[in-house]
């Protein structure tokens, strides 16, 4: 529990002598990671989440659940802010969301926002929503502490997050091919299209590319998805994808950015 004492230490710094601190919260592990070590830092804490058709229902039920487990105060905000698809679509994104974050707090008494970003996400040469919030002045505890997606899982487990194991995700924006106009009738295709694959491999992502879904999972679920081969192309055609393709190079974070 060392690194989480000097999350913690650093947290209360951040903090400053108000001890409150509202949090940028998705309800994945990071953010989530964020929440539970303000609350055992001492302070007064403000989960805040953004409500908006960029991201999936299920996100939004699984932050309602974890800040019912930490027992933080949470508030939702409703947003439907809907970005050009352009290569810095996540940096203007952020930069809609922190502002957004920011008010919200502002409103709740908070005036002091941090995020869930981590040492690699500050690392990545290509994550512009991180240049964004920086920009905004959202604080990055977690990479404060050089704290690696790896350090994050760890700590989640040992503190009894019962989230620790959720996969990272992305909102839904990013399935989008890059160029392509984003609307919510194609949002809407995604996620249908991931909640129909749900429980075949840890990590899903159907991407769009004017009508076609190219599949990501994990390499060693390939399988699942062949045996269903017919069930997935009638049911995503149904959804409205005119052909399904399968990523022979498997789930990975950001593929959509491989062109660039």
């Amino acid at each position: 529990m060392g690194k989480y004492s000097e999350l913690l230490a650093i947290i209360r710094q951040e903090a400053g002598v108000e001890g409150r601190m509202a949090v940028a919260f998705s309800g994945g592990v990071d953010s989530s990671l964020v929440v539970k070590a303000a609350v055992d830092a001492g302070l007064e804490v403000l989960a805040v989440t953004v409500n908006s058709p960029l991201f999936s229902r299920a996100d939004m039920e699984n932050a309602l659940a974890v800040a019912k487990e930490i027992g933080v105060t949470h508030i939702v905000v409703n947003s439907s802010y809907m970005p050009e698809n352009t290569t810095m679509r996540c940096y203007h994104c952020r930069k809609n969301m922190a502002r957004l974050w920011k008010k919200s707090a502002v409103q709740e008494g908070f005036h002091v926002v941090a995020d869930g970003v981590t040492a690699d996400d500050v690392d990545d040469i290509f994550r512009p929503g991180v240049k964004a919030s920086t920009e905004e002045n959202i604080l990055h505890p977690l990479a404060d502490a050089a704290f690696t997606s790896e350090d994050v899982v760890a700590a989640a487990k040992e503190v009894g997050l019962g989230v620790w194991n959720r996969p990272s995700n992305a909102c839904l924006a990013s399935r989008i091919s890059y160029g392509e106009e984003i609307t919510l009738e194609k949002l809407g295709m995604v996620e249908e299209a991931e909640e129909f694959l749900h429980g075949m491999s840890e990590a899903i992502r159907v991407r769009m590319h004017n009508g076609i879904a190219r599949i990501e999972v994990m390499p060693r679920d390939f399988g699942k998805i062949l045996e269903r081969r017919e069930g997935v192309v009638s049911t995503f055609k149904k959804i409205g994808f005119v052909h399904v393709v399968l990523d022979m190079e498997g789930y990975r974070s950001g593929s959509m950015n491989e062109g660039i």
